[in-house]
């Protein structure tokens, strides 16, 4: 069977769904090429992914729909906050920002916020360093000093500890997060912070499911780590459903 048949034939049985898991697909192509061996069957379905019939969405999983990878730009005042700290402390400093939120839904907010994670033994170190910055920055702001005091600023630098297994990517001299790590911060930042200032979370996921290549299995692997899996789980499975 020509390699464009049975990518119809996948397309055909896998029609209502957004993505096929691997074991799913191995079934399939073993039932419909009995004389096949797994190996073989494994090999076929490389072959549709090299010749672009199938794209991979996350580990053992797979689309028909190609989705580019989010390009994180780190903008120029992020650069520069990032710079200043980074000396500040001997241990990993991540990035990211509410212009990244943007570029996912495509629209400008006049707040903005820049996120520094960091390993929590050195959290108030980073922090008092910062005091001298021009910026107000905030140590996990609770409830009360975002509505009080962060809400109404137009330009904050917001500090979080850093997470084990925090999905992040290089880019150049910047550690920033991933777009699953942006999801699920944005996420936790959600009710309190950013809503007030105007993004929707729902957008948010929706925007970046529509446009990118998430890849879910790592954004739920995090997401578990932030004891978040079960809401976030639901708020995926809504925008599968739409």
């Amino acid at each position: 069977m020509k390699n464009s048949d049975l990518a119809l034939a996948i397309n055909t049985k896998f029609s209502k769904q957004s993505t096929i898991t691997s074991k799913e697909l191995v079934s399939f192509l073993s039932n419909l090429l009995p004389d096949l061996t797994t190996n073989t069957i494994v090999w076929k379905i490389n072959q549709l992914k090299s010749e672009h019939f199938i794209y991979q969405s996350g580990r053992g999983t797979y689309t028909f729909d190609f989705k580019p990878e989010f390009n994180i730009e780190i903008n120029l005042k992020t650069k520069r906050v990032y710079n200043k700290t980074k000396t500040f402390i001997p241990s990993q400093l991540v990035a990211w920002d509410t212009e990244m939120l943007d570029s996912i839904i495509e629209k400008e907010n006049n707040k903005r916020a820049v996120f520094l994670l960091a390993q929590k033994d050195h959290l108030t170190e980073l922090f008092n360093q910062m005091q001298l910055f021009s910026k107000p920055a905030f140590l996990e702001p609770n409830h009360e000093i975002i509505q009080r005091y962060i809400l109404p600023q137009n330009d904050v630098i917001l500090l979080y500890p850093l997470i084990s297994e925090t999905p992040t990517q290089n880019n150049g001299d910047y550690t920033l997060l991933t777009l699953e790590g942006i999801l699920v911060n944005a996420w936790l930042l959600s009710e309190n912070y950013l809503k007030p200032i105007g993004y929707s979370i729902e957008e948010i996921f929706k925007c970046a499911f529509k446009k990118y290549n998430v890849n879910k299995n790592k954004l739920l692997r995090y997401a578990t780590r932030r004891d978040q899996r079960k809401k976030i789980e639901q708020l995926i499975q809504t925008i599968d459903n739409e």
